[in-house]
């Protein structure tokens, strides 16, 4: 049957005229009342209902009608549960979550390397050179923080000039952001967690969803408000329950705001620093007040606090047993929107023989992305691009390759377009064999040994591993610098002597 367009106009959805006997049109968001008299004239008739469905199947292939076929879906269903037109109207409802997406996408867990994997920035390395390097290198996202007294200097007035062409050139690559929105403005008092800095903070952050609707960016509220170091210096120290509550009542204020501006923005809370027996209680009020339920898109944390990539996972898991417990969604999408490694005594510094650290470092870059892919985390962002010498925590310095910076790219080069497909047991829990395929069939192995739990990483002891393969004979071995090596697989197995250092087994080409 035909069903001919009638009006489109505004947010007004498709109009057909229907063989059934009437007008079929589909409830807006957009519009109090909208006129089905189609529906409404025998919507509990079978025959009619047959016949409106194959109205909706040509309706449903116009995108227009996607923002709205929600509301559409869940009318339908209450007209008549178990009619077939309701059922269209769940499978309708279903596709329309997917076809309705921002113009930045979750890069989901499981996607092919480096998907996911990005760098931080500040505003005295984010020239298009850098850019440049960047893409060269292999990562597809970048963090930098969009500052709201550098963009309102007057209250209402905005001036956005500087991100624009920051964000332009990023596109331009094919990067991805977070925009971390930091941080109070002078303008409208002492503080964001009070009014009217709230309330200033809120409209701020429409202001970016809205201007970059069209732009790959998720944005993050506040750069880790557990801690005095960027909430403030109220209170006797960070990580309590009144910081928590500040916090929150700052989401909920802001989140609400941004989807009003742009509902298809995509937003990270938390961007919570550390994870230790503080940060855990900080978390557990803040889920327990609700702020998984404020309309947030995922959360964001900073694993600090642990010596070792792989002690995270277990970080991992008590994070979300408590987001579990307090009623939050078991699937939000979880980030780690900073983590770096030093090579000098600064936060997040691994331990060991300092002559090591620049070693250690390129360990640790490897195996924190591959961690975090493990624990099905969407985006791992490594701190940061150029740093300070008395830290080290840099990825890249225009003097001096760097051997993290080697390990970044040697990683990405042997991953690209892999996905990870398990954890190989290999008998000790401290050992990792991750296997990574291709939808071809390749394979590679990636191999490793690790501290004893919450040890730091000259606790290490290198060792042979037997590592199950699929593979017989002559097998290639990469180092973690690119180096090539060979080993022999026999029965199945490949013996080879691991450290702390990550290997790409090559399996199957």
């Amino acid at each position: 049957m035909k069903c001919a367009p009638m009006d489109i106009s505004g947010w007004w959805l498709p109009m057909k005229n229907c063989e059934a006997g009437g007008l079929c049109g589909i409830p807006s968001i957009g519009r109090s009342t909208v006129s089905t008299p189609c529906f409404q004239k025998s919507v509990n008739s079978l025959n009619h209902q047959l016949k409106v469905a194959e109205c909706l199947k040509e309706i449903i292939s116009d995108a227009r009608v996607w923002r709205d076929f929600g509301a559409f879906s869940r009318y339908m269903i209450s007209l008549s549960p178990f009619s077939p037109l309701s059922a269209l109207a769940c499978a309708a409802m279903m596709f329309a979550t997917s076809a309705s997406m921002a113009a930045v996408e979750w890069p989901p867990t499981g996607k092919p390397i480096p998907a996911g994997f990005g760098v931080q920035l500040k505003g005295n390395n984010e020239s298009p050179e850098n850019l440049d390097l960047i893409q060269d290198l292999g990562l597809t996202w970048v963090r930098r923080g969009f500052i709201w007294e550098a963009v309102e200097k007057e209250q209402g007035v905005y001036d956005f000039s500087k991100y624009d062409q920051f964000i332009a050139e990023c596109k331009k690559r094919g990067l991805k952001i977070i925009g971390c929105i930091a941080f109070s403005n002078r303008l409208y008092g002492t503080h964001a967690k009070d009014e009217p800095g709230r309330t200033g903070y809120a409209k701020f952050s429409a202001a970016l969803a809205e201007r970059y609707k069209d732009e790959d960016i998720i944005w993050e509220i506040w750069n880790e408000p557990n801690v005095m170091t960027f909430w403030g210096k109220h209170g006797k120290k960070g990580n309590t329950p009144e910081y928590a509550a500040e916090y929150y009542g700052l989401v909920k204020a802001t989140v609400p705001e941004m989807k009003k501006a742009n509902p298809k923005c995509i937003v990270l809370g938390g961007s919570v620093s550390n994870m230790w027996s503080e940060s855990y209680n900080w978390m557990d009020a803040i889920f327990a007040m609700g702020v998984l339920k404020t309309g947030i898109d995922g959360w964001s944390v900073h694993p600090y606090g642990l010596k070792s990539p792989e002690d995270y996972i277990e970080a991992y898991d008590i994070m979300r047993k408590s987001m579990a417990k307090n009623g939050g969604p078991a699937d939000i999408p979880v980030v780690n929107s900073e983590r770096g490694f030093p090579l000098g005594k600064a936060e997040g510094y691994a331990g060991g023989d300092e002559a090591l650290a620049a070693e250690y470092q390129s360990w640790h870059l490897v195996r924190q992305y591959i961690i975090d892919l493990y624990c099905n985390v969407n985006v791992t962002i490594w701190y940061e691009w150029m740093g300070s010498d008395s830290e080290g925590f840099s990825l890249y310095k225009p003097d001096k390759q760097l051997p993290v910076n080697t390990a970044c790219r040697v990683l990405i080069e042997q991953l690209k377009g892999y996905s990870l497909n398990k954890r190989i047991a290999i008998g000790n829990t401290r050992d990792f064999a991750m296997s990574f395929t291709t939808p071809s069939g390749a394979e590679k192995v990636v191999v490793w040994t690790s501290p004893p739990p919450m040890q730091t990483v000259d606790k290490t002891t290198p060792h042979v591993a037997k590592i199950p393969v699929n593979a017989m004979g002559e097998i290639e071995v990469i180092d973690i610098y690119g180096k090539l090596g060979r080993a022999e697989a026999r029965g199945g197995v490949v013996e080879i002597m691991i450290s702390g250092a990550p290997q790409y087994l090559v399996i199957k080409k």
